[in-house]
């Protein structure tokens, strides 16, 4: 068994794969992949595989071939995995200001001020945080999610005592 990724369609960047047994020459006269289909061959990747490999059959969508016209592999496209983990971490950071704000409103009706200024510094570093987000040295989806720094703590358990 192999893993072979395929442009699909034929002639776009987009990349599908297949596991098989049989071989591209095979495959093509199955209508499985287009005959004019650009291809990469890699051994069988499963669950033994590294969490690298298996990222490429996890996210397709992010994948390109590194030379269009006579591919060797297939590479993530890092505009693609920058634009996805941005809008991870905008979904996060949403979700955490909307929490945060809930905190800070029951800490300025209990009168509790250095609560409310303790969640404010939190919410700007939340603000301040696409703008710390360096991807450029990322090389896959891994060392990219391994790029972001993680602010996005358990805001309840910090201030679960403040709010008692």
């Amino acid at each position: 068994m192999k893993t072979i990724f395929f442009n699909f369609p034929v002639n776009t960047p987009k990349i599908a794969f297949t596991h098989s047994d049989k071989t591209v020459k095979q495959l093509k006269g199955l209508g499985v992949i287009d005959k004019d289909a650009a291809w990469v061959e890699y051994p069988l990747i499963d669950e033994n595989s590294s969490r690298e490999e298996l990222s490429l059959i996890g996210m397709p969508d992010y994948l390109k071939f590194d030379d269009e016209d006579n591919p060797t592999a297939v590479v993530f496209d890092m505009e693609l995995i920058e634009l996805y983990i941005l809008s991870l971490v905008r979904t996060q950071r949403s979700m955490a200001f909307d929490y945060l704000d809930n905190i800070q409103m029951r800490a300025m009706v209990r009168g509790r001020q250095s609560v409310v200024d303790a969640v404010e510094a939190d919410k700007e570093i939340l603000r301040n945080m696409p703008d710390e987000i360096d991807l450029s040295d990322a090389t896959d989806y891994w060392t990219a999610y391994e790029s972001v720094p993680n602010y996005l703590i358990d805001f309840q358990e910090k201030y679960r005592a403040d709010l008692a």
